[in-house]
């Protein structure tokens, strides 16, 4: 069964520390699917800004990082709705966690009908430093995930 079109892929973060993975992601998916039409590709940061691409139809891919929780560069797969969504990362007192954002959304009725959520696990979520080197190294390999998901589910073209 293929995903409903659009196509969204959504990565929430900062540009900094291990909460910048989702715009790494987000960045060699683009290089890698460079003139394909049939995806939306956008960062956010923070899950308000979230919301400001949902229209309530097609697929989302949200990407993000993952609370720390001992296991740093550790990649996760959730479709929503599901009870682990809350292990994306929090927000604070000035920003809309993700998993708020999709839950708000869904009472709203914006959120598409289909929602895939991706993460790596961060090492620490002080933006004051760059990737960890855990974190890092799992990049590559969940930009090679979403790739292959993107050409099965959603019956995109391989990138050459």
């Amino acid at each position: 069964m293929s995903w409903p079109r659009p196509i969204r892929v959504v990565g929430v973060g900062s540009p900094q520390g291990d909460d910048a993975l989702a715009w790494e992601v987000i960045r060699m998916l683009q290089q890698r699917h460079k003139g394909d039409n049939d995806i939306e590709f956008r960062v956010a940061e923070g899950g308000q800004r979230l919301l400001d691409v949902l229209e309530g139809e097609g697929t989302l891919l949200l990407i993000d990082a993952l609370v720390p929780a001992g296991s740093p560069g550790a990649i996760r797969r959730f479709e929503w709705p599901n009870e682990w969504i809350e292990v994306l990362r929090p927000g604070s007192t000035h920003h809309l966690r993700p998993a708020a954002a999709l839950q708000l959304a869904a009472t709203l009725g914006m959120l598409p009908p289909r929602v895939v959520i991706f993460g790596i696990e961060a090492a620490s979520l002080d933006l004051r430093q760059g990737l960890s080197p855990a974190v890092a190294a799992a990049v590559p390999e969940l930009v090679r995930r979403i790739a292959s998901e993107l050409q099965t589910k959603g019956n995109i073209e391989s990138p050459l």
